[in-house]
């Protein structure tokens, strides 16, 4: 909960697919931003490294993902 996000403001969805991450923006009245640029509501797809950020106020926060947990590709075996 902070200033400016809304209850229903966006999502982040993995696709599996293309092995990619999805930010979808459900129209919020602040906006949703990406590496600084707005995304408004649309859909866009976004990769480790990138900033995400939620209303005018929103915390930012980096996408990190584990290299090691590619899904798809099944687990390693165990010894």
């Amino acid at each position: 909960q902070a200033a400016g996000v809304a209850d229903r403001h966006a999502a982040l969805e993995f696709s599996a697919s293309d092995n990619s991450f999805i930010l979808q923006d459900f129209n919020s009245p602040h906006g949703t931003f990406v590496n600084s640029c707005q995304v408004q509501n649309a859909a866009v797809r976004v990769s480790p490294g990138d900033i995400l950020s939620f209303g005018t106020a929103g915390a930012s926060f980096q996408l990190v993902v584990d290299g090691a947990a590619q899904v798809g590709l099944g687990m390693p075996g165990k010894g």
